[in-house]
């Protein structure tokens, strides 16, 4: 246990029922989860009997049929196929992957779903939860050394990223959870069981063998869960060894002090140590998804080793089992731990003998720490059986493989289809454009296996819209001419994203970001690597369509799905590959989840994505109004102004403004009344109410509008980025915390 209280830790997780009391953020969003496994479980597994690998992109060892009529037999329904008496079943089109699906969706138990109450977790937690059991690591490892948080700087940060992963995990082993997880999971064992009774009917017929189908599901379940789990496991370890060596490296840089105290930098090391210490234990005891009541005949050595008693357990004997529960599982495990590391401690101290550095000296504390992750290698063997390399390729690689050698079109190539609607800038500029832009997003692969074998074939495949008729601009009408583009014959050669398939804009902003690229220094507002060169993502119309007639396949309602999403995000070049496509092709999200998730702006692994949004304001009697259309809320900056000018103006201790593009703010009703101050501020104001609106000094009349923050319908959806002529703030207002302060103007 930790000798510092919660508050000097809440980087590290207390799991996902200990609410951080200081989380009061109003972005705060909890959503349905309706489901626990993904709904593509179903056809991944009907593909095993179509000569189809597992999750992990292992062959199967369990035997499936191999004559070509019954390669689709799972996918038919029984009335076609099945002889007597298999071939009645209650529902005419009844099959085995419809039954699947619905099991899968949720649907099997119908019963279930009317008596019991729907599990709702947050929004973030939610967003983790998907991308892991999609097999999506839970940030690619491009992302993790552009946020920075390999950098000690940001250490705590980094820490939080983890704990997001083991509060996932944590999440998803709470009871109810698996509760879920089980009737899914047994329900379809079930309808393999129905269906191995009729196959091998069938296959009886025939003059063949028996197949055991619920042995193949075993093997796909097992695969499957160990793949999700161990995939992230390694990922999340291999962040902790390397944060862990930087501490180290650090505590080399110490100086040994003759008293046997440490330094205080020494004790700032070694607390940082002690956290990640905490986090491996977390990470070991929760990143995994035991088995426990799932139905298991044939693959019966993943039936998990479970042992409650532990009464009298001092860490002294190996943890070849383990409690079910995750905590009481993390307090053993830190038992056994402990007793490693003092073990360890002894056997050390023994060789040294008298040359047992002191207690103050950095290599004796560096050499402390090493050997008690050691005892964590050895404890985590126990607990989770030999170490072994994560091998193979990541699950979605290992898709697109399959899915680029379907009828041997090994020339196909994969990736997006983009659509330049801004032709101001000339040829010269949009081929610099084009090579930055192909710089940028070509620069994935790290840490991600198997990606030298399909980045060659990853391509942007770019039309110009004047050649088709787009005027400048217009979104919708490239829209209209994707939804014919995607189903023409040159797109037979390449692979989208999928169904939902999404392309991407060349718009005027986003080509601008690359020609014109801004530093990436606006934290603490905009976290590090959150701001960049970025392409606009556009929905496509029939995705729209489907969207729009039917629920989201999470259980969430339709309505709650849009908030006001128009089919159109900003996203970073530099996760287009790697996390979006991937994403999307994976089935993983919709553009609109990811629209969700970017109206926040506080999920912790998912790269940036701004939603375009339209901002509304009026004066007090409502004959004055206006709009700001903005392609994203970040090009709207609030900030408190504490210079004379403004609390004159005001009528108060400070000004409040926030300053958006004059190209997309307009008056909807009436027309204001314009002051101009002596220093050359004009302020515009309603002539009925005399409601202050807006002011813009005479250099940026036309360029941006500085709008008065109380004067929005939704003033939260800007909330204040900085302060400046601190200098002059009043000295009895407080400091507000989280954002730029500048003394001056131009500080």
């Amino acid at each position: 246990m930790s000798w510092r209280s919660l508050d000097d830790m809440k980087h590290i997780t207390q799991g996902v029922d200990v609410v951080n009391p200081e989380y009061k953020h109003p972005q705060l969003v909890i959503v349905n989860d309706a489901f626990v496994l993904p709904n593509t479980l179903a056809t991944q597994f009907t593909s095993l009997f179509m000569k189809g690998k597992l999750f992990s992109g292992k062959d199967p060892t369990q035997l499936r049929p191999s004559d070509e009529d019954e390669q689709a037999l799972f996918c038919r329904p029984y009335r076609e196929w099945a002889p007597a008496p298999y071939n009645n079943p209650r529902i005419r089109v009844d099959n085995a992957l419809s039954r699947t699906i619905s099991i899968i969706g949720g649907m099997g138990d119908l019963l279930s779903i009317v008596m019991t109450t729907s599990t709702e977790c947050d929004r973030d937690l939610h967003h983790m939860k998907t991308r892991l059991l999609h097999g999506l690591p839970p940030m690619s490892l491009a992302r993790w050394r552009q946020k920075g948080l390999h950098e000690l700087a940001n250490f705590e940060r980094a820490c939080e990223h983890l704990s997001q992963v083991v509060d996932a995990f944590e999440y998803i082993n709470l009871p109810q959870t698996q509760d879920r997880m089980r009737k899914a999971a047994n329900g379809v064992w079930d309808t393999c069981s129905d269906f191995e009774r009729a196959l091998n009917a069938y296959r009886a017929e025939r003059g063949r063998t028996s197949i055991s189908v619920t042995a193949m599901w075993e093997e796909f379940l097992v695969d499957y869960l160990t793949t999700v789990a161990e995939r992230a496991h390694a990922w999340t370890l291999a962040r902790l060894d390397e944060l862990r060596e930087v501490q180290w490296a650090r505590l080399q840089g110490t100086v040994s002090m003759p008293i046997q105290t440490l330094m205080p930098t020494q004790l700032e090391i070694l607390d940082k140590v002690h956290d990640l210490t905490e986090l491996t234990n977390k990470v070991d005891t929760r990143i995994m998804l035991p088995l426990p009541g799932f139905r298991l005949q044939t693959l019966t050595a993943a039936i998990p080793r479970i042992r409650d008693n532990w009464n009298g357990y001092q860490g002294g004997t190996p943890m070849t089992a383990f409690p079910y529960n995750m905590r009481f599982r993390s307090k053993v495990y830190a038992l056994r731990c402990k007793w490693l590391t003092n073990q360890a401690m002894v056997l050390y101290t023994m060789r040294q003998g008298a040359d047992v550095r002191q207690r103050g000296d950095p290599v004796r504390s560096e050499e402390t720490s090493r050997l008690q992750a050691h005892a964590y290698v050895t404890a985590r063997r126990e607990l989770r059986g030999p170490s072994q390399a994560i091998s193979g390729d990541e699950p979605w690689i290992c898709e697109v493989k399959n899915m680029m050698n379907l009828g041997n079109r090994s020339l196909r190539t994969w990736g997006f289809v983009g659509y330049r609607i801004c032709y101001e800038h000339s040829d010269e500029e949009w081929k610099a454009f084009l090579e930055k832009f192909k710089s940028d997003v070509t620069a994935w692969g790290d840490g991600v296996r198997g990606a030298g074998d399909v980045k060659p074939l990853c391509k942007v495949r770019w039309l110009d819209g004047r050649e088709h008729g787009i005027p400048e601009g217009d979104v919708e009408a490239a829209k209209r001419h994707y939804q014919e583009y995607s189903k023409s014959p040159a797109m037979a050669m390449f692979l989208p994203t999928g169904p939902d398939s999404v392309f991407l804009a060349a718009d005027k902003a986003s080509i601008e970001s690359y020609l014109h690229p801004i530093q990436d220094n606006a934290g603490p507002v905009i976290p590090v690597g959150d701001l960049g060169s970025f392409i606009v993502a556009v929905g496509s119309a029939d995705s729209e369509r489907r969207r729009r007639g039917s629920g989201r396949e999470e259980g969430e309602e339709v309505a709650e799905e849009t908030d006001g999403f128009n089919g159109i995000l900003r996203v970073l070049g530099t996760v287009l590959f790697d996390d979006l496509w991937a994403s999307l092709f994976r089935h993983a999200f919709r553009l609109s989840d990811l629209a969700r998730l970017a109206l926040n702006r506080l999920h912790l692994a998912c790269p940036l994505f701004t939603m375009a949004t339209t901002l509304t304001g009026r004066c007090v009697c409502a004959q004055l109004q206006y709009s700001a259309k903005l392609a994203s809320t970040d090009d709207a900056r609030t900030s408190l102004c504490h210079c004379s000018s403004c609390k004159r103006a005001f009528g108060t201790n400070y000004g409040l403004t926030t300053k958006v593009p004059l190209e997309g703010f307009s008056y909807t009703r009436g027309q204001p009344k314009k002051f101009k101050q002596d220093n050359g501020v004009i302020r515009e104001f309603c002539d009925t109410c005399g409601a202050f609106v807006c002011e813009y000094g005479e250099a940026a009349a036309d360029k941006f509008r500085y709008v008065m923050w109380g004067t929005f319908d939704e003033p939260d959806k800007v909330p204040p980025k900085g302060e400046f002529f601190c200098a002059q703030r009043e000295a009895w207002m407080p400091e507000i915390d989280g954002v730029f302060h500048k003394q001056e103007i131009k500080q």
